[in-house]
């Protein structure tokens, strides 16, 4: 048992923080892991693109990226890829160093959105910046313990008693692997929101909390941490403008993210029986920024009217409008869908995602789908939103999945 123990702690250390399930493309064979490209430098590529294609556009136009926390600073899967790029380590001196954030990266967006900071399996239970100076502090005794050649485990190994009952051991190894993934999930997020809040990014969060009182603790723990949140009940569906008044509600102007108190996301207009409806739902509010779907049920999009109408809170103050993008997936609900398209046709089509029905992980490499992203980016700047949010972002780690380095 105490082999087992071992096993399944070697396979913790190399593994990936896992998405849910998606189906593998059919007859799928993983490539050879010297052809395996960078996921991440090509996701990291297409964002600073499009960043600075909007900045051209519009000088002070917002760029938020949900998600994707492993973009912004350098981890092991980028550090092996180098490896077994260049085994022989003729490059070495010029590689970027472990753990160290991606400065073109940083500078191209101007802030993250982490789902459930603070209501999630993975909140922190502690402010945010103990937690940043706890995860520093260990990672240094970490680092020392390893110039000595000692390798600790990310969390300490069960040691016993074991049990010669199979399935309470599968028990076991699998709380096991659960508990050092979220501590590696957390590691990842703590390095991230670090390097932003160093470069001056805002980070926000959004939070699918249990109850009322959850909700009231997010909101109070987001204010000390500086975290700009919006918290709903589990089974909203952020296709609403909720009644009341908005937590941190004012009367300000908000030139900026960085002036904003409070945000409302409606990512789906299913709800609204008409285009109108929606757009007067969201104008009568008093939320500091609203982040929206670009078209009334995927197909009818916001005019450069609909998105003035937007701009001003209902006290009459202006606010920022963000559009939300999804970088790492098609839709067959969205206005660009042909109905002769299927897995692999078009090529960027990758494989559909079962728990998403009607959705496909596109292959950012393909050049259509880039010319895509560009147009529809090029539409949000004319139908004059002030930002947007790149959505469904992580689908690298998918990637990551299918096309192992070892």
């Amino acid at each position: 048992m105490k082999r087992l123990s071992v096993m399944v702690l070697a396979a913790l250390l190399v593994a990936p923080v896992s998405l849910q399930a998606m189906e593998k493309p059919r007859d799928w064979i993983a490539p050879p892991p010297e052809t395996v490209p960078n996921h991440r430098e090509m996701w990291r590529q297409v964002i600073i693109e499009l960043a600075r294609y909007a900045k051209a556009r519009k000088k002070d136009f917002t760029v938020l990226v949900r998600g994707g926390v492993e973009l912004v600073v350098k981890g092991e899967r980028e550090a092996e890829w180098d490896d077994v790029q260049d085994p022989a380590g003729v490059m070495f001196e010029k590689r970027h160093p472990l753990g160290q954030p991606f400065r073109p990266y940083v500078n191209a967006i101007d802030g993250l959105i982490l789902d459930d900071l603070y209501c999630g399996a993975d909140a922190f239970a502690k402010p945010l910046d103990q937690a940043i100076k706890d995860r520093r502090d260990f990672d240094k005794v970490l680092a020392e313990e390893r110039a000595r050649g000692i390798q600790r485990p990310p969390i300490p190994e069960p040691l016993g008693p074991f049990s010669i009952d199979p399935e309470v051991e599968k028990a076991r190894a699998a709380e096991y692997r659960r508990q050092a993934n979220k501590v590696e999930r957390q590691r990842r997020i703590i390095y991230a929101v670090d390097s932003l809040r160093q470069a001056g990014r805002r980070i926000l969060s959004l939070e699918s909390c249990k109850d009322a009182k959850a909700i009231s603790a997010a909101y109070r723990d987001a204010a000390r941490d500086k975290v700009l949140t919006y918290a709903h009940a589990g089974d909203e569906r952020l296709n609403r403008v909720p009644g009341g008044h908005p937590w941190g509600e004012n009367a300000d102007p908000i030139p900026t993210l960085n002036q904003a108190r409070n945000w409302l996301p409606v990512l789906s207009s299913e709800k609204f029986g008409s285009k109108s409806e929606w757009v007067a739902a969201m104008e009568h509010s008093n939320y500091d920024i609203l982040l929206v779907d670009v078209a009334y049920r995927g197909m009818d999009g916001l005019s450069f009217a609909d998105t003035l109408k937007l701009k001003y809170k209902n006290l009459g103050s202006r606010r920022p409008v963000m559009a939300v993008l999804s970088l790492g997936k098609a839709y067959d609900s969205r206005w660009y869908w042909k109905p002769e398209w299927r897995t692999g046709e078009p090529p960027f089509l990758f494989a559909p995602d079962p728990d998403v029905p009607g959705s496909w992980v596109v292959n950012m490499e393909d050049a259509q789908w880039k010319e895509m992203l560009g147009k529809t980016l090029a539409g949000i700047i004319g139908a004059g939103f002030d930002g947007v949010v790149l959505d469904d972002v992580d689908t690298y780690l998918w990637f990551e999945e299918l096309m192992p380095l070892r």
